[in-house]
């Protein structure tokens, strides 16, 4: 009999014993699911904006650490940044404001009072040029290039503002905003900083751990409502011009700008935003701590259940030993056990997992998604903390004496 039928054989035997140790591995692996899924959410917010951005090159101020310290630089730089290969570079703003959403009614249809003040994220880029500087089409900003251009339009009125289909509920209804009238007063009427404003539309961006709510305007609109300078942005979007090399545009525009400002390619932006949320954030060190100790609780736990199900059948094993086999084979038996439970606790974990992936996407607002990259991790991660148990656990089985049996 081979290792793998023997091990088999030990599992099929006690399958109570079995069922328990699967449904151990299994929550072990849905922890590891989650706080992978955790992570990755993490790194998606870190880039999620960037994502929804046309640009081959990023000009920022020299000072930028991260999204939400990127300060502004002069708009005389992305005059300068139109050197030879650059076909367009388009300014955007980035900033947060107070928001406070106008009464709503209840259930009941009864009047409540207006929502609290939350702070909402607010970007800024010039209305004719919407198509350009957002995606547009499938998981972009926008759904096409015609909506984009519709949305330009509305926000070229003073004091209008689109906001995000998939921001929070506490920042109120998109189609209930829109129906408001557009000199509402008091609590009929939507805030921006203390300050009356329209709702007149929505677009595509997403939440996650960065903000829970955002809203698209023109720059006169910001720079009236965050009280800032029409002088000076936050970013510029550069884009090459077909059949150009980005790192060769980008070391023209190193040469050539004020050391004030820097110039990022999307992968060195992404790069620098991801390493912040994961490395330099409670969050994402906490998450990685979390995944450490939930493989180790699943090792401690099948090692457990292996090492009491090997005790119980120290006489078995002695009596393999009597009939010759070697130590090997007896540590080919225990590993293959550790694998099979690992197959047995990962396919409903994995289940598990996928439920609890959309709950979290679509109610909890955190951008998870099971990759094969994610799955396949888990699963070398899942084998991996079997092993190990069954490495811990194989001793006991070497300890068999055959003399014991007379």
């Amino acid at each position: 009999m081979t290792p793998l039928r023997l091990a088999w054989a030990n599992l099929v035997h006690k399958r109570a014993r079995t069922f328990i140790a699967a449904a151990g591995v299994a929550f072990a692996v849905i922890l590891v699911f989650m706080e992978l899924g955790l992570l990755g959410g993490v790194g998606r917010t870190a880039t999620m904006l960037y994502d929804k951005l046309q640009f081959d090159l990023l000009i920022t101020s020299s000072e930028y650490l991260d999204l939400s310290r990127a300060p502004e630089f002069p708009r005389a730089r992305l005059a300068q940044a139109r050197v030879d290969g650059v076909e367009d570079v388009i300014p955007l703003s980035f900033g947060v404001a107070a928001w406070r959403a106008p009464r709503q009614e209840s259930l009941f249809g009864a009047p409540t009072e207006a929502g609290g003040q939350l702070s909402i994220n607010i970007v800024a880029a010039p209305p004719d040029q919407l198509d350009k500087a957002f995606v547009v089409g499938k998981g972009g900003a926008f759904a096409s290039e015609e909506d984009a251009v519709a949305a330009g339009k509305r926000l070229k009125q003073l004091d209008t503002f689109l906001l995000d289909r998939r921001s929070k509920p506490d920042f109120g209804n998109l189609a209930t905003l829109q129906s408001l009238p557009p000199d509402g007063r008091g609590a009929e009427a939507v805030r921006v900083n203390g300050q009356r404003a329209s709702v007149v539309g929505g677009f595509d961006l997403g939440t996650g751990f960065s903000w829970n709510g955002m809203l698209l305007t023109s720059e006169e609109s910001y720079a009236k409502y965050a009280m800032r300078p029409r002088d000076a942005v936050h970013f510029g979007l550069v884009q090459v011009k077909p059949g150009a090399d980005p790192v060769a545009v980008q070391a023209q525009l190193r040469r050539t700008l004020p050391p004030d400002v820097k110039v990022y390619t999307r992968a060195e932006i992404n790069a620098d935003e991801r390493n912040y949320w994961l490395r330099l954030t409670s969050i994402g060190q906490f998450l990685i701590v979390a995944v450490v100790l939930a493989i180790v609780v699943g090792v401690i736990f099948v090692y457990q259940m292996m090492a009491a199900d090997i005790r119980n059948m120290l006489p078995e094993y002695a009596t393999v030993k009597a009939l010759g086999y070697k130590p090997p084979y007896l540590t080919g038996v225990v590993l293959w056990q550790a694998v099979l439970l690992a197959v047995f606790g990962y396919v409903p974990g994995f289940v598990a997992a996928l439920g609890l992936y959309y709950v979290a996407s679509n109610y909890g607002g955190i951008p998870t998604a099971m990759t094969p990259e994610v799955a396949g991790s888990v699963l070398t991660l899942t084998c991996a903390m079997c092993l190990a148990s069954g490495l811990l656990a194989v001793r006991k089985v070497h300890s068999a004496d055959p003399a014991d049996l007379f």
